[in-house]
């Protein structure tokens, strides 16, 4: 991984990353939920497609197949993250306070995560310059981080909700005009929902018109 001298560059996190990285367990209304992560490469490679410096992804790809154990361990620890941070979105997109131990954890994270120092702007675009440091689960998702935060404490909270279908739970923004958007697209969870509402009307109808018992 980097030196401590070192100052990576990393591309300025979006509300949506901190929601995009809880949402990577997904359909977590059912009784085995989709798992995107299942080891530290899967999370290396979530951690690129968000805009994870190339040289922290190629140092901290040959840390992980130079120590095995503590590579476990990070993913462990990132992972437990990662369920913290849906919790208590989860708990706000539904209109109840976060458990304190949860915030805890997100506080606890954010106090090690590394300072954005300052502004550089690049062929990319602009990105902050961070100090490099041991490898570490806090380290390695430091943008999800300040996204959690960021979000937290932005107006864009207001807007957080979770997919309607009982067997999804999906997290999103709602910036619909209207505000009142209620499934995590209407291609995949909505037009579930309006199926299952149609065949449920029929079912009734077709219960009412049947033979009345004597």
């Amino acid at each position: 991984m980097t030196g401590s001298g070192e100052t990576p560059w990393i591309a300025a996190p979006g509300d949506e990353l901190c929601l995009d990285f809880a949402n990577t367990r997904y359909w977590r209304g059912m009784a085995a939920p989709s798992e995107q992560l299942t080891g530290i490469a899967d999370l290396v490679a979530w951690c690129a497609r968000a805009g994870l410096p190339p040289a922290r992804q190629a140092a901290l790809g040959r840390w992980a197949k130079a120590h095995g154990d503590a590579a476990a361990a990070l993913f462990d620890e990132a992972l437990a993250l990662r369920e913290a941070i849906y919790r208590a979105f989860h708990a706000i997109g539904a209109g109840v306070a976060p458990e304190p131990a949860d915030l805890q954890l997100l506080n606890r994270a954010l106090a090690q995560a590394a300072p954005r120092r300052a502004i550089e702007q690049t062929e990319a675009g602009f990105g902050w310059r961070v100090a490099g440091d041991a490898p570490s689960a806090v380290q390695l998702l430091t943008p999800v981080l300040w996204s959690a935060g960021d979000l937290l404490t932005g107006k864009r909270l207001a807007r957080l909700r979770h997919c309607a279908n009982p067997q999804c739970h999906f997290l999103f923004l709602d910036d619909s005009k209207s505000g009142n958007r209620r499934w995590c697209s209407m291609s995949s969870c909505g037009n579930r929902a309006k199926a299952h509402r149609h065949y449920e009307k029929r079912r009734r109808k077709t219960e009412d018109g049947g033979p009345k018992p004597g």
